[in-house]
Parts: C-alpha cells; sequence; structure tokens
C-alpha cells in the first residue's frame, strides 16, 4: 500500500455501502413488524432452506446436497453469506443460474446483529447484497438473521433495505454433533406442517444433511407436502 495514497476511511466505506444498498432495494413483503417464520396454515407447503454462513474462518460446500436437490427436483432457498460467496464464488454463480433455487441474503461476517451499531447492520446486509448482485445478477429480496438473533431495529434496518426477514419453524438439528441421519429424518418429517420452514446447512457443518436429505423429501412428498422456495411459499400465503 502506498502510503502518500489516501485511503477511504471506516465512514467513507459504510457511505459507500449505504449507497449501493439504495441500487439494490427490491420491492417485497417487507414487514419490520416480525420476520416470517412459516407461511399459510392451509395450504400444503413446505419450504427447505439451506444456509452458508462463513465468519473470518473458511467454511466448506457439501456439494452433495444440491446434486439431490437437483435429481429430485426440488425447490429449495439459500441464504449466503457475504463471506462465504467470496470463498466460493463458483458455486455461488452456479446456485444463480439454477431455476429451481432462490437465494437469500445471510449477511457478511455472521456476527451478532443486534449487539452492532445501526451502520454496522447496514453495511452488513449492503454488502453482501452487492457481493450477490456482483456474482449472480440477481438482487436478494429475503434475510436472515446470523444465529437467529433480532430486535425491532434490525427488523426495521432490513425492512428498509428492502427485505423480508426469514427465520424457521422447523429446526433440523444438523449443526449438532449428536446428530444422526435418522434423528435428522425423523425431526423434520414429524415437525413438518402446513407452512413450514425448515432450516438445514450446506456450508460443510451440516451433520449427515446429505444422507438424510433423500429421505426427507421422499417423506414430506408422501405426507402430501409441495415443496416450493421461502418467495412461492409466502406468495401463496
Amino acid at each position: 500500500m502506498n502510503p502518500r495514497v489516501p485511503q477511504p476511511s471506516t465512514v467513507t466505506r459504510i457511505a459507500a455501502a449505504l449507497a449501493a444498498a439504495v441500487l439494490l432495494i427490491a420491492p417485497g413483503r417487507a414487514d419490520p413488524s416480525g420476520p416470517v417464520g412459516h407461511g399459510s396454515r392451509s395450504l400444503p407447503l413446505v419450504a427447505l432452506t439451506f444456509d452458508a454462513c462463513q465468519t473470518r474462518k473458511p467454511t466448506g460446500y457439501d456439494a452433495e446436497i444440491v446434486r439431490i436437490l437437483r435429481e429430485t427436483h426440488t425447490p429449495a432457498t439459500f441464504f449466503l453469506g457475504g463471506k462465504w460467496m467470496e470463498s466460493h464464488p463458483a458455486v455461488t454463480r452456479a446456485l444463480g443460474r439454477d431455476p429451481l433455487f432462490e437465494l437469500g441474503n445471510h449477511s457478511y461476517l455472521h456476527p451478532h446483529l443486534p449487539r452492532r451499531t445501526d451502520a454496522q447492520i447496514r453495511a452488513e446486509i449492503a454488502k453482501t447484497q452487492a457481493i450477490l448482485l456482483r456474482l449472480t445478477g440477481q438482487r436478494g429480496r429475503l434475510f436472515r438473521a446470523p444465529y437467529g438473533e433480532y430486535d425491532r431495529r434490525l427488523l426495521r434496518i432490513a425492512a428498509e433495505l428492502g427485505l423480508t426477514t426469514v427465520q424457521w419453524e422447523v429446526v433440523s438439528g444438523d449443526p449438532s454433533h449428536s446428530a444422526t441421519a435418522a434423528r435428522l429424518i425423523d425431526t423434520v418429517a414429524r415437525r413438518s406442517r402446513n407452512g413450514s420452514i425448515v432450516i438445514m446447512h450446506v456450508n460443510g457443518r451440516g451433520w449427515h444433511t446429505a444422507q438424510a436429505l433423500p429421505e426427507i423429501i421422499r417423506r414430506l412428498r408422501r405426507a402430501g407436502y409441495r415443496l416450493v422456495t421461502v418467495s412461492d411459499l409466502l406468495a401463496a400465503s
């Protein structure tokens, strides 16, 4: 770095991120009153979602999960972290090209956002939006809070940026070291109901997720559920 060349200050970088965010706002069901946890109870629809989060320590990518989704023609929603996308640009582009999938925003470095300032929250979301747009040409419409932690301030900021905050109803439990394929299958199949949003992980930290996924899909469909993306779930609601 040339010391004679002035470097942008933190304030300047945040301002630039906010300016970019204005360009990335997409119309949608952005409601700051609370996160979406499920869809309509009157329709037999279930949305499978997969998080790909990364802090400063790299995480991986479980390609087997995506292969299974494609082979079974199963729509899914992926909530991608900005840092994870930077570590996996080719995978991000491939997911963005597949009409089965939709991509959402999962912050940049997966921090505890309620502990951050307004400017830091906006920068985390806006930077991730910019990376998603650069790699896929898509503008994110959905946001998932890291660790499932949110407050009214975070919901308001996400809504101001045009994003609907989406949490989940059915926790697969795949990050747990004690998870087994049988337990994942039983948990998702037993707890899912009309409108359920299921959370799993695709960043290589889900234990036995790929092993359990074919049977999860089979049991949900056998029970009469149609598997859809989160956006289709909300549109039907």
